[in-house]
This record gives C-alpha cells, structure tokens and sequence, in this order.
C-alpha cells in the first residue's frame, strides 16, 4: 500500500511539475505576468512568494496550475488592451505558445526518459532464433515450420538474433522466402509463401521461444509467499502443462483471486503448491475494454542481451517510441470516442496509483516506462478540444484567429465554466469507474 501511494505521488507529481513548467516557462519567455505555480489544487498548503510569482503546494493532489495575470476572460485590466505584462494582452501566437508549451512539456519529458534508457541501458536483442510458436493459420505453419525449430538462414542470409529474424522477414521481397531450418540436429530448407506480403502477415503468427523460467521474484508477491526463487522453472498451471512464458501467462491470467495449483521443479525436484494471484487490470486484447487479470509477481528469463548504443542513435529509438506510444493512444482516443471501446476502459487517479505502484515493484526502468508513458496520455488529454483543458483554450485561440477578433467576454466566460462543469462531470465518472472496479 505505502509503495502505491508514493509511487503515485512521485509520478504523477513529477508529470504535474513538467507540465506547468512548460506553461511557467513560455509565459516568462513571453513577458507574461506568473501570479502563481501551484501543485495541486486549492485549498493552499503551503507556499513561498518570490519575486512576482507565489510558489505553493495545495491540498488537492489532481492536478496543478499556473495562474498568470490577465489570464481569465474577466480579469483583464480595463484600457485598450490591458497591461502589457498580461496573457490577454498578447498576441494570439503568444498566447497559443504558452497553452500548448504545457502538453510539449510532458512530450519532451517523455523523450528524456526513453532517451535516457537507451543511452544507459542500450537495445535489449533476443539472443535466440528458436521458434516458440507457430500460429496455426499462419503462411508458417503452411510451410511446415515447428515449435522448436531453430532458424539458421533467411533468403541465405544468416541470423543471430531474433531482431535478424524479424528484419529479414520484414524486408524481404516477393511472395516467398527461403528459411534454413535446424530441427533434431538435422538442417532443412522451407519456402514461406505469403498471400500479400505485407509487414503483418510476415510478423505475424511467428514468436521465439520463451522457457516458463523465473527470472526475478517481486518481494511480498503471492510467487513469493509460495516460495518461488529465480531459477525455477514452471512446469503446469492447475493441472495444466506448460513449457513456455506465454502458456504460463495465459492460464494465470485467467484465475485472478482464484485458488491456482502451480507445479515446478528445481535443481531436479518438483514442487506443487497452491497460490491466489494478486487482480491486476489490463486491457482485453479483443474488446478493448478494461477486466481483471490474475498476476503472482514474477518476471521471465528471457534471451536478452544488451547492446550499448550512442547518443545520436538513443535519441533516434527514443523519438520512434515517443511517435509510436503517442500514435496508439490516439488510435485509441478515436476508438473510444467513436464507441469502438467501451468507457470502462477508462481509468482515473486511483487506478493509476495502482499501476503506478504496480510498476514501480518491478523495478526502476518499469517505473519509470510507465511514466513516459502516462506522460504522453497527459499531454494527449490536454489537447482534446475541451473547455477549460489546452487544447479548448486553444481551439477558442484559433476561432479568434479566423474571425480575426477576440470572441466577447460573456462567451468565453461561458465556455471556460462549461469546461469547468464538464471536467468536474469527467472527474465522477473515472472515479466511479476505479472503484467500481475494486469491488468487481
């Protein structure tokens, strides 16, 4: 419970501080009046002023905000204007620049952490061509391909890796490929043909082979509790037996809170003990809608390796991440909105204290994944055209733009108490929803 709640008071009060930093620092830049920096909403807690800006911590730990002069429709100074120093007497590119510095903000924090991770940790390669599954319908089975197959060659190219594996198959040309194949000692070659060739079908129904080996045990998990050590390898799951991650995964999944039976052996010797894995939530591959899931707190021992990387290259992977994280919440914004996913799916701050405290028992680099992840959510959240969030700010900021005038007081006074009633509405809504699911 304690590493819960801190992990979601670090995370999301380092997400909020990006945030309105990014907000602070373009209204400095654009010579723009800081009333206050605030963490948290009010009622105040605490708070130092300095200079022009008070700088406060509040009570209600949803959010944040900077309060910069000027900046509500009826807060304007009277005259021509108002004073230079303040947000609505600036331009319209002014002041769009310091609405949308906010969500920038969290998108460069985003960066920083996937950069820092590959500059640090370098690319992870799965040392291992051995094939673990074969879908049934896919080109690979029609070619006659098996679970355990070692592949050698791809078009007479060899492979080391499974990222070699991967690259091949997704940059070969034609309708075919050549495989060499290693199955009981003895080598074969298999030609793979494919219906359209696309990326899809010559990545899909293909996967390496991964042991249902123990790599790590997270400390008070039920794995723990039962008595599981790096180094075991599980044999079945409630009677049913597995070989690899994936089967294991799978039948775990399925029986959270359930009594489950677990079967192991280590250093030649079984064990079998009864363990109730801890519900987490996930989304359903299929419906896309949030339900329960059964975890016991285990991690795999995979084949990977590290390869060190420079710094050119780790910002290079760090903005392929940052554009494709980003891609998938907006395809999935745009399923939501348009009633492809169901709004269960949708969490609020308890759930993401529950995930973030979930990741941050996994260790450090999951912590803080999930981090950069939430951070690209927030920065997506912000733009949505909804009063009272940025990027209702900024859809009034590109009406005015067009009618080329500001839009009267009384309408804007409105819209940003529309914005206000709507988000309280949201709010309700996403808690209703993290509470209903603990007592699902």
């Amino acid at each position: 419970m304690l590493t819960t709640v801190l992990s979601a008071i670090f995370v999301l009060g380092l997400l909020v501080f990006f945030h309105e930093l990014g907000h602070f620092l373009a209204a400095k830049h654009m010579g723009i009046r800081v009333e206050r920096f605030s963490l948290g909403f009010p009622p105040k807690m605490i708070g130092k002023k300095v200079g022009e800006t008070e700088y406060c911590i509040s009570w209600i730990p949803l959010g944040g905000y900077v309060s910069m002069a000027g900046e509500r429709p009826d807060a304007q100074s009277e005259g021509e204007g108002g004073k230079p120093w303040e947000f609505q007497s600036k331009s319209v590119g002014a002041r769009a620049f310091v609405i949308a510095a906010g969500p920038g903000a969290n998108f460069v924090l985003a960066f920083i952490i996937f950069w820092l991770f590959y500059a640090t940790m370098g690319v992870m390669l799965v040392d291992t061509t051995t094939v673990g599954r074969v879908d049934v319908a896919s080109p690979y089975a029609a070619a006659g391909l098996q679970v355990g197959d070692e592949i050698l060659e791809i078009d007479q190219a060899a492979v080391d890796t499974w990222e070699d594996v991967r690259e091949r198959l997704s940059t070969g040309t034609g309708a075919s490929l050549s495989l060499k194949l290693r199955r009981d000692g003895q080598d074969r070659t298999v030609q793979v043909r494919y219906d359209d060739g696309g990326t899809a079908e010559r990545l899909g129904g293909l996967d390496y082979f991964r042991a249902s080996a123990v790599s790590t045990v997270i400390p008070d998990s039920p794995a723990e509790k039962a008595g599981l050590r790096p180094g075991d390898v599980i044999t079945s799951v409630n009677g049913v037996p597995v070989t690899q991650w994936y089967e294991m995964v799978e039948q775990i999944r399925v029986r959270p809170g359930m009594e489950t039976a677990v079967s192991w052996t280590r250093n030649g010797q079984s064990h079998l003990v009864s363990i109730i894995p801890n519900t987490a939530q996930d989304l359903d591959r299929e419906t896309g809608d949030v339900i329960d899931i059964g975890q016991i707190g285990i991690t795999q021992q995979d084949h990977i390796k590290r390869s060190p990387i420079g710094i050119a290259t780790s910002a290079g992977l760090a903005g392929t991440q940052l554009v494709a994280v980003t891609v998938t919440i907006v395809d999935f914004v745009g399923k939501l909105v348009m009633g492809q996913v169901s709004t269960d799916s949708v969490g609020g701050p308890i759930a993401i204290a529950q995930m973030a405290g979930d990741s941050a028992r996994q260790g450090a680099s999951s912590l803080f994944s999930f981090m950069a992840f939430l951070s690209i959510n927030l920065a997506i959240l912000n733009l949505l055209p909804i009063p009272a969030l940025d990027g209702g700010q900024l859809l009034i900021l590109g009406v005015e733009k067009i009618i080329r005038r500001p839009l009267s007081l009384k309408y804007r006074m409105v819209w940003q108490q529309t914005g206000m009633a709507l988000l309280l509405v949201l709010m309700v809504f996403v808690v209703f929803n993290d509470v209903t699911r603990i007592f699902r």
